[in-house]
């Protein structure tokens, strides 16, 4: 009688539980921003492994090694750019066929692999990638999709260094919001990649109307939203090198890519250590 009583109890729990209503977006306390048309809660995939919380001694070393990390960085775009031309060797990777809104996860692969992790090019949107209806938290919608959205440097950055921690690495992803463009190419020269987040075929942006929040700035979504990997510049031809996603390894007009960059809140990362 007890087991069937407690068969009962469950069942009616289970009932219950599939019945009590979701929490909303607001309740949950999050930015109030309009997410795109295409990044609905019924197209958001969960893909992010799971994690395990560290240790309090991993959590002082991750610690450190962030402000450490943050301190070189302050010092690499405060000082001098000492090469007028530099080019990283990123090699080639297309999202398309697998990817077809997964710029942001391949760049991020290409980067890596320049730095020498065996990453395919699915591997990390697969296992990596967190989810979200707020940019700035996650992918918006489904990479694997033709209708997903995209994501923005602070939570590319975030996922960037669970798997870094996950293969127990010195490198570390860290968000360079609003870094002039001759700025970041003092981060190439020193070898590390930068993700540009740009257009699609470096078309004209256009921005939307909704935005999302990071260090009290607000950053529109737009149409065409892109990221590419800035691995080369050259001062004296007046252009960059990207490894883009979608269309490979480009030699850019500096002007015309610096323009786009401003134009959308000079959006990036990197990866350094």
């Amino acid at each position: 009688m007890k087991r069937i009583i407690t068969a009962l109890f469950l069942l009616l729990s289970m009932l219950l539980c599939a019945c009590a209503p979701q929490q909303s977006s607001e309740a949950a306390g999050k930015s109030e921003t309009t997410a795109p048309k295409n990044s609905t809660e019924d197209s958001i995939k969960p893909t992010a492994a799971p994690t395990t919380a560290p240790s309090k001694g991993q959590a002082s070393e991750r610690h450190k090694r962030r402000a450490d990390t943050d301190t070189q960085l302050d010092e690499l775009l405060a000082g001098q750019l000492k090469n007028r031309a530099a080019k990283l060797d990123v090699k080639e990777l297309l999202q398309y066929p697998e990817l077809p809104t997964g710029c942001e996860s391949v760049a991020l692969t290409a980067a890596l692999r320049y730095l020498g992790f065996d990453l395919e090019k699915t591997e990390f949107a697969s296992n990596w990638l967190s989810v979200s209806d707020d940019a700035m938290f996650g992918y918006m919608g489904d990479p694997f999709e033709d209708d997903g959205a995209g994501i923005f440097p602070p939570a590319l950055a975030q996922d960037a260094n669970q798997y870094l921690e996950a293969e127990h690495s010195d490198y570390v992803a860290v968000p360079t919001m609003g870094t002039e463009l001759s700025d970041l190419y003092k981060l190439v020269d020193a070898g590390y990649p930068v993700l540009v987040w740009t257009t699609m075929y470096f078309v004209e942006p256009t921005l939307e109307d909704y935005g999302y929040f990071y260090d009290d700035e607000v950053y529109y979504w737009y149409l065409n939203e892109h990221c590419v990997v800035l691995m080369g510049y050259d001062l004296d031809e007046g252009t960059v090198t990207v490894c883009d996603p979608l269309s490979g390894i480009v030699e850019c007009d500096a002007e015309e890519f610096q323009y786009i960059y401003d134009t959308i809140g000079q959006m990036s990362m990197t990866i350094i250590k």
